[in-house]
């Protein structure tokens, strides 16, 4: 494949061939009806066993660190606008399709959000992605115990709040995020035959159901 072009001629969100950290900025695209390519980086395997992450190292990260050092997955590139890391991807992509609320109060309320949502992420990271025998005992600890904490807030929040999503009645950026770890805490609890993390906080119960039925997600 050509390494990717600046300016692009529509948005181009790359990350590696999984959800992670791009699920909430696909998500937000697709909600927003944009035209927009997912770039996906395969991760190889090594004759000695090792990953081989040539994909991106060297095919599209060197031309992109032109122009932004700050060049790392996620991305976004948007015409010859070149954006790196996580919560600033979904922070323009908020602000281009008028996704961040209405008013400052309404924007502090998402970015609040936006930050809760990404502690939850990287305590989740640790876990996940952690040594063997801290896994076996600090997965089930964290479904059980850790999450239940981030959700307590969040679920504090709309509760306070009474909006139906972290900011408004209506999804804003940090809505798509919360929903994939949502979704994902779900099925990671199920695969460990632990029981379900938000079935004891009804609003963001609700909250992952109305974005799961939305037909612009469909």
């Amino acid at each position: 494949e050509m390494p990717i072009a600046v300016p692009s001629d529509k948005i181009i969100v790359g990350y590696w061939n999984i959800r992670g950290l791009a699920a909430s900025l696909r998500m937000i695209c697709e909600y927003a009806g944009a035209a927009y390519t997912s770039k996906e980086y395969a991760v190889g395997t090594k004759e000695d066993g090792g990953y081989d992450f040539t994909s991106w190292l060297v095919d599209d990260k060197p031309g992109l660190l032109e122009h932004n050092p700050l060049m790392n997955l996620p991305y976004i590139v948007d015409g010859s606008t070149v954006i790196a890391q996580s919560n600033a991807c979904l922070s323009y992509l908020g602000r281009k399709f008028g996704l961040m609320g209405a008013t400052e109060a309404e924007l502090v309320r998402v970015e609040q959000a936006m930050c809760q949502v990404f502690d939850l992420r990287t305590e989740t990271i640790r876990i996940a992605y952690g040594p063997k025998e801290a896994y076996d005992s600090g997965a089930p600890l964290h479904l059980t115990k850790g999450v239940a904490a981030h959700y307590a807030k969040l679920e504090g929040v709309l509760k306070k709040q009474g909006t139906r999503f972290v900011a408004i009645d209506s999804p804003t950026a940090p809505d798509f995020h919360l929903w994939e770890m949502i979704d994902e805490t779900e099925l990671w609890a199920k695969s460990l035959g632990l029981p379900s993390p938000v079935e004891s906080f009804p609003l963001l119960k609700a909250l992952h159901a109305a974005l799961r039925a939305e037909p612009k997600l469909a």
